[in-house]
């Protein structure tokens, strides 16, 4: 009987910094002879139909198109990642950048999440948040996080 092939869900968000992290899970993979999974998470803010507040909230009309944009970036990062590996994709639509990464970690059955830091410090990190630290607080599976620098 084989045993099933460890997953690396591996987080972008097309920066530059997502992308320095690239280079460390496709070497982890090799080592723990795992597929990775790059996900990116097409941020969405729900919509509560006007004079229904009793209606289920709606995504915005344009999210087909946000997530038309956001495979074919995909297909330009999984050029950067090659084929030492096995790598799937994923795009979702999601209100909550974290909680989209670390439920979909957990349904795909992932080892580990990998995700870059931003780096931010100070006001910069109040006002924007740190996706990275959240997945940390909030993910059932073990998280690797790869420093901006």
């Amino acid at each position: 009987m084989t045993r099933p092939q460890p997953l690396i869900l591996l987080a972008t968000d097309f920066s530059t910094q997502a992308g320095a992290a690239y280079g460390a899970v496709i070497d982890l993979a090799r080592q723990l002879d795992a597929s990775i999974l790059l996900a990116h998470v097409v941020e969405s803010s729900p919509i509560t139909p006007h004079g229904a507040p009793l209606a289920p909230v709606q995504l915005p009309p344009d999210m087909g198109s946000l997530l038309k944009t956001a495979q074919r970036h995909m297909a330009q990062e999984i050029q950067k990642l090659g084929t030492v590996v096995h790598v799937e994709v994923a795009c979702v639509p999601g209100p909550d950048v974290a909680h989209s990464l670390t439920e979909l970690a957990k349904e795909r059955g992932a080892a580990f999440i990998a995700i870059s830091t931003h780096g931010r410090t100070g006001i910069r990190r109040l006002v924007l948040g740190s996706i990275a630290e959240a997945v940390v607080r909030h993910s059932t599976v073990p998280v690797i996080c790869y420093p901006s620098r």
